[in-house]
């Protein structure tokens, strides 16, 4: 009998952050969520805090709503959402327990049933208020265990976080790769490893296409254990994206696996989301080509091209590439930190400032941080100079205890200070973003969940002429 093999679609998730930066709005996937729940997917990824904070920062929408849009639609399929475990982003990348576990109550309530958990430094005790959360509000909780090439990304290393995960309570563990530097060569020999650590519980791959191998990485890792991988719709699939679910779900047919989804309603979502990306001019993803450089740098396809930007902003895009030979050395002085969230870019932007100024001349207050372990235990030890030299000038000792046990509870002080608040979400909204940002998303007034797909050429020329202010009448002749 054929083995049963599914997928977790991130079309609302990863493919559109990945590329789309993440500008997905509310109104693009909203005609086509019913479909996406009939599919008959393990889950739908659809929430992560960096949605969370574009819907805010950019597309004015309150992600309060948007969960609420989603679970009205999506009522069979569970709901999905992705977090680093000790905070929301660079800017919040530590917050206190209490809250932190707020925020995940509150994302259950809003209709996450499954919550995918990763830590940047792979440190397994930055999962305890997060798993505790997760499973006091009834939900499941996968836990990645991030994948990376360095001296100390070992498989025994990898086996070792596994089997520590595996006994703080994850139901399921996930060899998640957001580099998309896994190759098929260290899939058979690391996935049936981390298959025993497992102990009976269910083995995912989660693997990026950034370097071209992604497909080829997720089809050896099913033949190598897994039971589910990550795809995306066909238009937001690919690139530094996740691979084509249609692709994906021909392949493992292919090869004999038992997928038992609804295919007329993938093509269905395709033939959306490409409609989609016409009317507003987005991009579609393709095949990456082959670049060796990644498995040097590591630095995560998203980020490179804005990282690129960025650069030429400051008319510094000749020196990139002094850039990308300097980060490999910036993170063996880090203790080997991963390049995710919020990491990447704190590497990254390091590296950058090596080059201009001189090696460690200027540091981070992130760098600083990480450097005394206020984020979690590094895979290996720190440089010990850089270490003394941030100890002499902040003043600071390192420390060795979990990060979250080093900050005040402050649920209670922010609600006397800042309150009264209409509801735990108004409040996690003040304490996460910036006054101007909210004061922007309120004067916005209510989300617009109509006109983001074509209805056809009439409807579109009479949605248009209605927005034009000059014109009182028009006539139409067929």
């Amino acid at each position: 009998m054929a083995r049963k093999v599914n997928v977790i679609d991130s079309t609302l998730r990863d493919g559109q952050q990945s590329l789309w930066a993440t500008r997905m709005t509310t109104a693009m996937m909203l005609p086509i969520l019913p479909v996406l729940d009939r599919v008959g997917y393990d889950a739908v990824e659809c929430m992560g805090t960096a949605v969370m904070d574009s819907c805010v920062r950019y597309l004015k929408e309150n992600p309060w709503e948007r969960l609420r849009i989603l679970r009205q639609n999506i009522t069979r399929t569970p709901l999905e959402m992705i977090s680093i475990c000790i905070g929301f982003s660079v800017g919040k990348a530590l917050m206190p327990d209490d809250m932190l576990e707020l925020f995940f109550l509150r994302c259950a309530a809003g209709g996450i049933k499954r919550f995918f958990f990763m830590d940047g430094l792979n440190d397994i005790r930055n999962f305890e208020v997060v798993n505790r959360a997760a499973h006091k509000a009834g939900a499941e909780v996968l836990g990645g265990i991030v994948y990376s090439i360095s001296p100390a990304h070992t498989d025994e290393h990898f086996v070792q976080k596994s089997k520590e995960l595996i006994d703080m309570g994850a139901d399921i563990l996930v060899l998640k790769d957001p580099n998309g530097i896994l190759t098929p060569e260290r899939v058979r020999s690391l996935a049936p490893k981390m298959k025993v650590a497992a102990a009976g519980r269910p083995l995912y791959c989660h693997s990026h296409c950034v370097t071209g191998v992604g497909p080829a990485s997720n089809l050896e890792a099913v033949a190598c254990g897994a039971d589910v991988i990550w795809t995306a719709s066909k238009a937001l699939a690919n690139a530094s994206s996740l691979p084509a679910t249609s692709s994906m779900v021909r392949d493992l047919k292919r090869a004999g696996y038992d997928i038992d989804l609804d295919q007329q309603a993938i093509q269905q979502i395709e033939e959306h989301f490409f409609a989609v990306a016409k009317r507003h001019g987005k991009p579609i993803g393709k095949p990456a080509e082959y670049d060796p450089s990644f498995y040097k740098h590591q630095m995560p396809g998203g980020m490179i091209s804005n990282f690129r930007a960025q650069m030429a902003t400051l008319g510094l895009e000749h020196r990139i590439e002094e850039v990308f030979e300097e980060i490999p050395a910036v993170r063996e002085d880090l203790g080997w930190a991963l390049m995710v969230t919020p990491f990447s870019q704190v590497i990254g932007t390091q590296a950058a400032l090596n080059v201009l100024y001189g090696r460690y001349k200027v540091t981070l207050n992130e760098t600083d941080q990480l450097v005394l372990g206020r984020y979690g235990e590094t895979p290996a030890p720190v440089n010990q100079n850089l270490l003394d030299a941030i100890v002499r000038r902040t003043g600071k000792q390192p420390i060795t205890v979990r990060p979250g046990l080093t900050v005040e509870p402050a649920i209670e002080r922010f609600r006397r200070e800042n309150g009264p608040f209409a509801s735990d979400e108004e409040m996690l909204l003040e304490y996460l973003f910036m006054p101007d940002h909210l004061k922007a998303l309120r004067e916005a007034g209510p989300m617009k969940l109509e006109g983001a797909v074509s209805s056809g050429p009439l409807a579109d020329l009479v949605r248009e002429v209605a927005m034009r202010k000059d014109v009182k009448h028009f006539h139409l002749a067929m």
